[in-house]
């Protein structure tokens, strides 16, 4: 082989490697904080270690997260549950009221469920209602608001597509009605069967899944069909809450349970990869989201 081909093929293979996929970004829970794992860095975002459900919008540049106390001690105890809204750009923060946990999804960030007297989809960042999701009571949806999935009034065990919904995802025995997820861009919809099944439908063409996983949670999934779960390691935790869990003992631990771990699955593999050991709740989020929640972290240290 000549000098000129072996230059072009060593440069053939110098693409290939710079080609290849960065290492992901991503936010889940970890000790009961929100927590950023992007270009094989972990930061920690916040410091309560007593948040139970969050969720970015990596269009609007914001997120929020829910907590919980106790409101008052009777025969029974009362739990007040709060959600805080966090704009990364600016630092404003505003307590959202009647607003119990929340989806990064459609763009925005939407209640995980739409109640009465609330019967229609609001983003609970600019407010707008989304009449054209009305027949869904769970739902998520596409970026551009065209495309999405969930359970209509009408048949509320079974997971639809379309607007309406229109095409029947997921059976409706075994289906785990707060788990799955929409791609932003529409194309891919991610869902748990009888709790340890993980499947992606991807129109055309029957849904791609895995079995005898354990325990799963999420899931999330982008535009490439890549799945992030929550998923057992059949390893022992010490837990103060449901997202509060370490391998070893730490003041405010009183449970013992099996350890949750981040999983991460493409259609492609023939089961859950874990990429970080402990922690529950994961999103996927921007290279440019990670950035923005960890200059907010450092300039507002959440107490």
């Amino acid at each position: 082989m000549d000098a000129t081909r072996k230059a072009l093929l060593l440069l053939i293979l110098t693409a290939g490697c710079f080609a290849q996929t960065p290492k992901p970004c991503f936010a889940f829970l970890l000790r009961g904080d929100v927590t950023v794992s992007c270009g094989g860095t972990i930061s920690q975002i916040t410091r309560r270690q007593d948040i139970e459900s969050f969720a970015v919008s990596n269009e609007q540049s914001k997120f929020a997260y829910e907590t919980s106390r106790i409101t008052r001690r009777t025969a029974n105890v009362d739990i007040g549950e709060e959600t805080t809204l966090i704009d990364l750009r600016t630092g404003h923060i505003l307590s959202l009221k009647d607003v119990h946990g929340v989806v990064s999804t459609c763009g925005g960030l939407f209640p995980m469920s739409v109640r009465p007297p609330l019967l229609t989809p609001r983003d609970v960042i600019s407010g707008e209602v989304l009449t054209a999701l009305q027949p869904y009571v769970r739902f998520r949806c596409s970026a551009d608001r065209k495309m999405a999935v969930g359970i209509p009034k009408q048949d509320a065990s079974t997971l639809y597509a379309g607007i309406p919904p229109t095409t029947k995802i997921a059976p409706t025995k075994g289906f785990n009605p707060i788990a799955y997820a929409i791609s932003p861009d529409g194309s891919k919809i991610a869902y748990m069967y009888s709790y340890d099944r993980l499947c992606l439908y991807s129109s055309p063409g029957p849904a791609r899944c895995i079995d005898k996983q354990g325990d799963l949670g999420g899931p999330s999934v982008n535009d490439a069909g890549e799945v992030l779960v929550a998923v057992g390691t059949g390893k022992g935790c010490f837990y103060a809450s449901g997202s509060n869990f370490s391998p070893k003992p730490f003041p405010g631990a009183h449970d013992e349970d099996e350890c949750i771990a981040i999983g991460y699955w493409r259609p492609a593999d023939q089961s859950v990869k874990t990429i970080e050991p402990v922690g529950c709740d994961p999103q996927w989020i921007t290279a440019r989201t990670a950035e923005l929640l960890r200059r907010w972290s450092q300039r507002h240290r959440t107490k």
